[in-house]
């Protein structure tokens, strides 16, 4: 007998079922947001939770976001958004960890009950000095890394701010063309040669988190012509060259980074998010050089892939599970950094004001490094995450001397 479809369910958008195929047990597909919380409201002055509490306050502010209350049914030929209840016990927990890296590095490992809404606030109690921790994981099926953020904020004191959804369009020839050119380059681009950044990505994560002063940053970047992106990608290259070599190998010249682009999201999906490849020049010493070479290259990347859209295999089940196959394989991607945009003043949750911001993306397929650079009260902030075969100290020692030489140019050469 053919269940009845209860008016409130939703056909989960393509993007969306893409993602939810993506997820497995060796690649968990979400996107986590971390900070430390200084004391207020469920934060007691000694850094404990006040988990009821906690759980009184967040709880109605997350089942006012509707992705948050409905479970990803996927046991039918069309796979659907369901009403389904929020569970305090497993929505919103504490657990005690020595750090929100090392917490971040189990629960990419970890998958989100399908069973159930498809996100968690785990709450670590007596992080720091006298405050605690917040991680907030979301499944990359209900909201993109840029819509997490905005979804985060939902959940603040603060009033909420809804993610746009933003209308459907047609889509002019051209960007279907596009998105052909887009697919070949990811399938037939040049490849990256043997090295430690692809390979199996089974095994324990280790994350870590750099920061820097967005302002200082943002001016070093500009006076040699580029953006923040650009920066952040120029650091990003050389420390890689300073990881690779740390391994004894010789890095290549160029290496494709990809790089998530926002696209105009159409109703119903949470994740609304393209793919520009943009070349690493890791044969460039010269920071400042290295940021020029990056901006002539990264803004028509982004641009194309804009006008592109979506790419070819986040728009059917069928193409993405071969996209999934092929992607534990692949050459063409060395690995992927993305940009997400924060608020520019704190938010608070129930009156604990959140210290500091880290996104932590997936690591999908062969790609053993993802790089998350997040913006939040003036500080730019890049959460590290990498495969066992990485030296992560080595990577974020060399990223951390990277964006600090760009915010001061002068006293770094």
């Amino acid at each position: 007998m053919t269940a009845i479809r209860r008016p409130d369910d939703e056909i989960i958008a393509p993007t969306d079922v893409a993602n939810l195929v993506f997820d497995s047990a060796d690649r968990v597909n979400a996107f986590v947001l971390a900070g430390h919380l200084g004391p207020g409201g469920f934060v007691r002055p000694d850094g404990s939770i006040d988990l009821d509490r906690a759980r009184t306050v967040l709880l109605p502010r997350a089942a006012a976001v509707p992705r948050f209350r409905q479970r990803a049914d996927t046991s039918e030929r069309v796979w659907r958004w369901r009403e389904a209840a929020v569970d305090p016990a497993r929505h919103i927990r504490v657990v005690e960890a020595a750090s929100l890296e090392e917490l971040c590095a189990g629960l990419l490992t970890t998958r989100l009950d399908h069973a159930y809404p498809l996100w968690e606030i785990v709450l670590v109690p007596r992080l720091g000095s006298g405050g605690a921790g917040i991680v907030i994981r979301i499944h990359h099926a209900v909201a993109d890394g840029l819509a997490s953020a905005v979804l985060v904020a939902a959940l603040a004191d603060t009033a909420p701010v809804a993610a746009g959804t933003g209308a459907r369009h047609l889509e002019h020839v051209g960007a279907v063309r596009a998105r052909v050119g887009q697919f070949r380059r990811v399938v037939a681009g040049p490849k990256v040669p043997p090295s430690a950044l692809l390979g199996p990505t089974g095994g324990p994560r280790s994350v870590r988190f750099v920061d820097v002063d967005l302002t200082a940053f943002r001016a070093g970047v500009a006076e040699a012509g580029g953006t923040v992106n650009d920066g952040v990608l120029a650091a990003v290259a050389g420390a890689v060259v300073t990881t690779l070599s740390s391994l004894g190998e010789n890095p290549p010249d160029s290496v494709a980074v990809s790089v998530p682009v926002g696209l105009k999201r159409r109703r119903g999906e949470g994740n609304a998010i393209g793919a520009a490849l943009v070349p690493l020049p890791l044969g460039i010493d010269d920071r400042v050089e290295r940021i020029r070479a990056i901006h002539a290259s990264a803004g028509p990347a982004i641009t194309d892939a804009r006008h592109a859209g979506t790419f070819p295999p986040m728009r059917s089940r069928w193409m993405m599970r071969r996209f999934d196959r092929y992607s534990r394989s692949q050459r063409t991607i060395g690995l992927v950094t993305s940009n997400v945009p924060g608020p520019d003043s704190r938010i608070v949750f129930d009156t604990a004001p959140l210290l500091d911001m880290h996104g932590v993306g997936t690591l999908g397929g062969n790609v053993r490094i993802s790089i998350v650079a997040a913006s939040y009260a003036g500080v730019l902030g890049l959460g590290i995450n990498t495969a066992a075969a990485i030296p992560a100290d080595t990577l974020a020692d060399a990223l951390t001397k990277e964006l600090t030489a760009i915010a001061a140019p002068d006293t770094h050469g």
